[in-house]
């Protein structure tokens, strides 16, 4: 009877472990799957993902409302996008590698994660989502879509580079202070020589 008993627990502990490991894996979804899990009304047909494209990633929750809304949002203009861009979906709320992931990247834009939606287009970040984002999110994609190297954040992720991004602020709030340095340095120079000129020549 014990050594019925202990082999029922290993069997059960077992199961357990393969479940566990089953489950312990980044698991991606298009975004009509994303949609069809939350039951989503996302009327467009859905192209195979093409590896010619760059990928626009989204961190989502099972069962969270503004997810669901972005979700909707995008699947209104994927049809019209789907041919420039890939729609990768990831499920954090009960997926452990795909929270793991979730954190690498957002520690790559210097955000500590915590809540959800959290949309990434390029080096742009939208966490969380409202209805007045639609209009930049839209800009947004158009711009990351004509890019010549378009940066992919997963893939710094995976190839083991967790340095910071700069993003597109950073970068431009770095060239105008470059500029107002150089802009400065102009003006001291050119002080400098008007009051050398102005200053009396010793005999």
């Amino acid at each position: 009877m014990i050594k019925k008993g202990i082999i029922t627990t290993l069997l059960i502990l077992s199961s357990f472990f393969f479940i566990g490991v089953a489950n312990a894996e980044v698991v991606t979804e298009t975004l009509k799957e994303a949609c069809d899990t939350e039951e989503l009304t996302c009327d467009f047909e859905e192209k195979e993902p093409s590896e010619d494209l760059p990928d626009i990633y989204i961190f989502r929750g099972n069962g969270c409302g503004y997810c669901q809304r972005l979700l909707t949002f995008l699947g209104t203009i994927a049809e019209e996008y789907q041919d420039k861009v890939n729609f990768v979906v990831y499920e954090v709320a009960d997926n452990t590698d795909n929270w793991d992931l979730y954190e690498k990247v957002g520690a790559k834009f210097g955000d500590e994660v915590s809540g959800y939606p959290y949309m990434v287009i390029g080096t742009k970040v939208f966490n969380g989502y409202a209805s007045s984002d639609d209009e930049e999110i839209i800009e947004t994609i158009e711009e990351y879509a004509a890019e010549e190297n378009p940066y992919d954040v997963v893939a710094e992720v995976e190839s083991g580079n967790l340095d910071e991004v700069k993003t597109e602020e950073e970068s431009s709030s770095g060239i105008v202070l470059a500029f107002i340095f150089g802009v400065v340095i102009v003006l001291i120079l050119i002080m400098g020589y008007t009051l050398n000129k102005k200053s009396p020549k010793k005999a």
